[in-house]
């Protein structure tokens, strides 16, 4: 296994291991394992491949993070498109984490991966969070898109 990032203040970790990634949490408890399971199989098919008391192993999406594109403004528009697509696509449950890195681009497709935050949330709080991680990412420029 190889780490591939290491998340101290959320007691996580994110290793590569040959054919799917695996991550680990120190803080957490099997029922949470096992909860978070069972709402990625029903909302995410086929993005979970095992799990244990502390770990969960993902599928491998094929394509390149969203965060290595150039940030044009057809880009921005394609990337916000998405994200409310996403949003009302797996209602009532949200992804919860728009950053570039958690968009998976393979020509056409775009998926979302790193489901950690999946769950039910007021929708004006998801909106807000959706646009406050849109602005992280992309900066002014998002600024200029939403006017």
């Amino acid at each position: 296994m190889e780490l591939i990032r290491e998340n101290k203040e959320k007691h996580r970790a994110t290793y590569f291991c040959g054919d799917r990634y695996r991550k680990v949490w120190t803080n957490t408890t099997p029922k949470w394992i096992s909860d978070h399971v069972q709402l990625l199989k029903e909302q995410v098919p086929n993005y979970v491949l095992d799990f244990g008391n502390n770990w969960i192993d993902y599928k491998i999406i094929e394509g390149t993070p969203a965060s290595k594109f150039p940030q044009t403004p057809e880009f921005i528009e394609r990337i916000y498109d998405f994200c409310l697509d996403n949003v009302t696509e797996i209602l009532p449950y949200v992804h919860g984490d728009w950053t570039l890195s958690n968009m998976i681009i393979d020509g056409d497709k775009i998926t979302m991966c790193d489901w950690d935050n999946l769950g039910i949330y007021p929708m004006d709080e998801v909106y807000d969070k959706l646009h406050r991680d849109l602005l992280s990412s992309f900066g002014d420029p998002f600024l200029k898109y939403m006017e």
